[in-house]
């Protein structure tokens, strides 16, 4: 006789194990909804009251950060003064900070009673109450998605897999349902979205991030000098070797795994390049994790300084390698000569930066199995800068940059007008609100 929990029937463990789980986590979704509308009830009388006085609402919501993203910031910036009533509700949400904290079922309710007051709503990704939850047939949903390419499947388009989400999770959530409007900046992303977000084409409006004003102005324009001069302030050492070309390493967010820095940091030559390593912003208290991998010291917990011994003369150096995480990427690109990337988005945002850009894709072969991608970096204009070993980049460094390469890159991934892409998405908002 076979008893339950028992060793010499496993199968039957797994079976039960998932059946709980399943039966917990329908009992959690259900629980949530019932609580969030009770909570929302409460709510009609101050929603009623509110909606009685006439106003252009527009509530942007975020969950990628506690933070405002670059983006957030200058498009609500461009609403105010247009005279808009903005909303942003900005709250990070992780594995660790999931449904079962009763602060985060909180912030949801706060989400979906400002999306009942809201004539137009902006997420930056996945939302539970904008997917989940009732709204007015009059209110607006648009996705503007925190990234300017999916060079990485994500979304519908990688269900199942490793990196990806379940089935069941995905109908369950309601995953990316309820869209009015996708933000892509060209038409092979455009593609790419469809499929993640299962929308149509007629979905798709043709826009950039305000991102991209950003980026111009901190390389080409009225912002890299004094972005340069921060950077500068906050790391002395950076500017002492401003002989030096300086290296931005920013690799993308790889799900239960860490970043292998080891390698790319010992082929680097030092003595030539400053190196600024610039973790995705996911990786929280990992980051210190990865750095102990790369066998790397820490100097200073708030941007840390990292110092570099020289490996034949054993003396210490002067600072070369600098981790960073009191700035963003695109502060970085307005002193990078030279930016190094992967998985990333940040790969096509770089390429609006003109500066050579480089692909190290040591996992390629892993990362494509686990979570897949969109871009198939061989057949990219760029394909001659993609590299899996860290010493074939290297020397590759020293070569001639091909830029009208570089420049077909870019324009396949963002083939719109780049020119005050915030003024065009504001625009675009305040026609929905008429």
């Amino acid at each position: 006789m076979l008893t339950v929990g028992s060793e010499k029937n496993p199968s039957y463990n797994r079976s039960v194990t998932e059946q709980a789980k399943g039966e917990a986590t329908n009992l959690s979704f259900c629980s949530l909804r019932r609580f969030i509308a009770f909570s929302l009830g409460s709510c009609v009388v101050e929603y009623r009251c509110d909606m009685s006085k006439k106003k252009r609402r527009v509530t942007i919501i975020s969950r990628e950060s506690d933070e405002k993203s670059i983006d957030i910031s200058m498009l609500e910036e461009e609403l105010r003064i247009r005279g808009i009533d903005v909303s942003v509700l900005c709250k990070l949400f992780t594995k660790e900070k999931s449904l079962k904290a009763l602060g985060y079922i909180a912030h949801v309710i706060r989400q979906e009673l400002e999306i009942l007051r809201s004539d137009v709503v902006i997420l930056d990704t996945y939302c539970i109450a904008a997917s989940m939850f009732p709204h007015r047939k009059s209110t607006k949903i648009v996705q503007m998605w925190h990234a300017l390419a999916a060079i990485k499947k994500f979304g519908w388009q990688n269900i199942g897999a490793a990196g990806g989400t379940s089935e069941r999770t995905a109908r369950l959530m309601k995953m990316h349902h309820g869209y009015d409007y996708v933000l892509s900046p060209s038409e092979i992303t455009a593609e790419h979205f469809c499929e993640a977000f299962r929308v149509s084409e007629d979905k798709i409006v043709r826009l950039g991030l305000p991102r991209i004003d950003y980026i111009k102005s901190v390389t080409q324009g009225s912002r890299q000098a004094e972005t340069a001069k921060m950077l500068y302030s906050r790391y002395p050492e950076l500017y002492r070797h401003s002989e030096k070309k300086t290296i931005l390493y920013a690799p993308t967010f790889r799900r239960g795994e860490d970043v292998k820095l080891q390698s790319l940091i010992e082929t680097i030559d030092l003595d030539r390049y400053n190196l600024v390593v610039k973790m995705h912003p996911v990786y929280g208290e990992r980051e210190k994790k990865i750095l102990r991998l790369a066998a790397l010291p820490q100097n200073d917990k708030n941007g840390i300084v990292l110092a570099q011994k020289d490996r034949e003369r054993g003396a210490q150096c002067e600072a070369a390698i600098f981790y960073d995480i009191e700035f963003s990427s695109y502060d970085w690109l307005s002193v990078a000569d030279i930016i190094i990337s992967d998985y990333s988005a940040f790969v096509v945002e770089a390429a609006l930066a003109e500066k050579p850009l480089y692909i190290y894709a040591y996992d390629l072969d892993e990362y494509e199995k686990s979570t897949g991608l969109n871009m198939n970096f061989g057949n990219e204009e760029i394909a001659k800068y993609t590299f899996q070993d860290a010493e074939e980049l290297a020397k590759s460094l020293d070569m001639d940059y091909d830029f009208a390469a570089l420049r077909s890159f870019k324009s396949k991934y963002v083939d719109i007008d780049t020119e005050n892409c915030t003024g065009a998405l504001a625009d675009f908002i305040e026609d929905l609100l008429i």
